[in-house]
C-alpha cells in the first residue's frame, strides 16, 4: 500500500478488492463522519478532507487489505 490513503483506497477499488461500498461502512466503523458521495470524492481526490477523515480512510484501507 502507499502513504497515501486515497491512493490506496483507489489500489483496492481498481483491482475490485473492494466496493466503494464496503469501504465506506468500514471507514464508518472507524469513526467517520462522510457520506458514501463525499468519500467517493475524497477517495477521487475531488474533496479535500479534513486530515483526520484521511487517518480514518487509511485505517480503514489498512483493515481492508489486510482482510
Amino acid at each position: 500500500m502507499t502513504d497515501d490513503p486515497r491512493q490506496s483506497a483507489r489500489n483496492l477499488l481498481q483491482l475490485d478488492t473492494v466496493t466503494i461500498e464496503r469501504l465506506w461502512i468500514r471507514y464508518w466503523a472507524e469513526g467517520g463522519s462522510a457520506d458514501l458521495l463525499e468519500l467517493d470524492a475524497y477517495v477521487h481526490e475531488a474533496l479535500r478532507p479534513p486530515a483526520f477523515e484521511l487517518t480514518l480512510l487509511g485505517w480503514a484501507t489498512e483493515r481492508l487489505h489486510g482482510g
